[in-house]
C-alpha cells in the first residue's frame, strides 16, 4: 500500500508542477493567454501531496519534526539564492532569503507545518470539524480583508493562506487511510470533467460580478472534487503502468521530485524571446526549468551534506 501511495503522489506532484508553471506562463502565450491557467489546481495538488506524505513518516517531537521540514525546504532555497547571486546577479540579503527566498509558497508551507503537526498528533479525529472551521475563517478573511470586488481568492490575497490549508488537511486525512480504488477510471474522468466545469464556471462568473464575487468561496468544493478525482485516477492501474515504464517513469519522478525547485527557478527563466516558436517555446522553456531545478536540487543536497559528519554520497546527490 505504501508503494502505491508513493506512485500516486509522485504523479500528482508532477502534475502540480506542470500546472503551477503553466499558470505563470501568460507572457509566453502570444495570443492565447487564457491557456496559462491551472495554478489553483496545481497549488491544491501540491498542498494535498504535502499533507499526504507528511504522515507516512514516524512521529517525532515537534522540534525534530520541524527540523526535518527545514532540512528539506531550505537547502534548496539557499542553493537557489547562491546560484541566483553568482549567475543572475541577484543581491538579496539573508533576511530576505529566509523570509521571501521561496516567495509566498515556501513561507506558506512552513507556516502550515506548525498547526499540522498538532492536528496530526492530537486532533485527527476532529479533522472534519477543523476543515469546516478553516473554511469559515477563509470566508471571513475574504469578507473582512479582501472586500474589493470582484476579487480572486486564488490571487495574492491573504485568504489563500487559509483555504490552501484545507487541502493539506485533506491530504493528511487521505494519507492516514488505506485507500482502495472502487471507482473506475472512466467514472473518475467524467467526475473530473464535471468538477472542472463547475469550478471554472464559478471562478469566471464571480470574477466578472460586482455583486456575487464573495461566492467564489464556493469554488473550493469542486476544487476538492478535482483533487480527489485526480488522486483516484493516479491510483489506477493505467497510470501505474505508465509510471513503471522507464521513460515516462523517469520523467514523472524527475518533475515530481523537483516540484519545489521548479517553483523557485521558473520566474527567472521565463522569456518572450522565443515566442515566435509558439507553441514549441512552452515546451523548450519548461524543459530548461526542469533541468535548472534538478541542478538546484543537486546543489541543495551537496549543501546539506557539507554540514554533516559524513563523506559525500554522490549517488544520493544526483539521484532523481
Amino acid at each position: 500500500m505504501q508503494k502505491e501511495r508513493i506512485i500516486s503522489i509522485d504523479i500528482l506532484k508532477c502534475l502540480a508542477a506542470i500546472l503551477i508553471t503553466n499558470s505563470h506562463m501568460g507572457a509566453l502565450y502570444p495570443h492565447f493567454q487564457q491557456l496559462a491557467t491551472g495554478g489553483a489546481i496545481g497549488d491544491a495538488l501540491f498542498f494535498f501531496c504535502s499533507g499526504f506524505t507528511l504522515f507516512l513518516s514516524r512521529k517525532r517531537s515537534f522540534v525534530n519534526y520541524y527540523k526535518r521540514r527545514i532540512g528539506r525546504i531550505y537547502p534548496s532555497v539557499f542553493a537557489w539564492a547562491i546560484i541566483a547571486s553568482f549567475i543572475l546577479g541577484y543581491n538579496n540579503d539573508m533576511r530576505y532569503t529566509i523570509m521571501y527566498g521561496g516567495r509566498w509558497f515556501v513561507a506558506c508551507i512552513m507556516i502550515y507545518y506548525i498547526p499540522l503537526y498538532f492536528v496530526h498528533r492530537y486532533f485527527m479525529k476532529y479533522i472534519c470539524h477543523i476543515v469546516i472551521v478553516v473554511f469559515v475563517l477563509a470566508y471571513l478573511c475574504l469578507i473582512l480583508y479582501d472586500n474589493i470586488g470582484p476579487h480572486n481568492i486564488y490571487g495574492s490575497g491573504i485568504c489563500r493562506y487559509f483555504f490552501l490549508f484545507i487541502y493539506m488537511l485533506l491530504g493528511a486525512y487521505m494519507g492516514t487511510k488505506a485507500y482502495k480504488d472502487n471507482v473506475s477510471i472512466n467514472n473518475s474522468v467524467v467526475l473530473l470533467s464535471f468538477y472542472s466545469l463547475f469550478f471554472y464556471s464559478i471562478v469566471f462568473y464571480t470574477l466578472k460580478s460586482d455583486k456575487y464575487w464573495c461566492l467564489q468561496i464556493v469554488s473550493l468544493i469542486p476544487l476538492y472534487g478535482i483533487v480527489l478525482c485526480l488522486y483516484r485516477i493516479c491510483n489506477s492501474e493505467v497510470l501505474k503502468k505508465i509510471y513503471n515504464s522507464k521513460a515516462f517513469g523517469f520523467v514523472i519522478r524527475l518533475i515530481g521530485g523537483c516540484c519545489l525547485e521548479i517553483y523557485l527557478v521558473q520566474y527567472s527563466l521565463f522569456t518572450t524571446d522565443i515566442n515566435f516558436l509558439f507553441p514549441a517555446n512552452i515546451i523548450i522553456i519548461f524543459i530548461c526549468i526542469v533541468l535548472a531545478a534538478y541542478l538546484v536540487r543537486c546543489l541543495a543536497r551537496i549543501f546539506s551534506q557539507t554540514f554533516q559528519d559524513m563523506d559525500y554520497d554522490w549517488k544520493s546527490i544526483i539521484k532523481v
